[in-house]
């Protein structure tokens, strides 16, 4: 594919990174607001699994907003978005083995079968990233973008999942304590 069709293609998917970019950055907020409100909770010594949780939940969300206001960027290039795309995709899977080796640290926490599958859905979108990383820089592939649509709704999703379960957890934990 040539520049200028990549391009267009591109362009082709604005409206669609634009209501990305809103959306992850509405929900970046609202993860903010309550992770700010639950901060006590948060900050305990003993619950660093929860830290990581709202890390992870926080970086997919950040990981969205990069990814759309990078293809919003003007004039595309398949080399520049394809090394943007996979550099993102391995800062991904690196700061996810990291918030892994977090909860896994602690003694009192497992590492779950349902913690495991939050952590995945970022594994994930990584891989779909580093594929659109690889078919934008190789051969101008504009047609891969529809992995990068699929890769963000992972990314959204598993930010949502896990968000939702640390909240869970914190209130648990807050009526275990005013139950004592």
């Amino acid at each position: 594919m040539d520049a200028a069709t990549f391009a267009a293609t591109l362009a082709s998917w604005s409206n669609v990174f634009l209501a990305e970019a809103g959306a992850s950055a509405a929900l970046l907020g609202l993860l903010f607001v309550g992770v700010s409100i639950n901060l006590g909770a948060l900050s305990l010594t003993e619950r660093a699994d929860l830290r990581a949780k709202a890390e992870q939940a926080f970086s997919n969300l950040l990981y969205v907003l990069a990814i759309s206001l990078l293809l919003l960027g003007p004039d595309s290039d398949a080399t520049g978005d394809g090394i943007a795309l996979g550099s993102i995709a391995v800062v991904a899977v690196l700061r996810t083995l990291g918030n892994i080796r977090a909860v896994r640290r602690l003694r009192r926490t497992s590492l779950n079968r349902a913690s495991l599958r939050r952590f995945s859905w970022t594994v994930v979108a990584a891989l779909m990233l580093g594929y659109v990383a690889v078919r934008f820089w190789t051969v101008a592939d504009g047609r891969a973008t529809t992995f990068v649509l699929i890769a963000t709704l992972v990314l959204m999703f598993g930010a949502a999942d896990t968000a939702w379960e640390m909240l869970v957890e914190v209130s648990q934990d807050e009526d275990a304590r005013a139950s004592a």
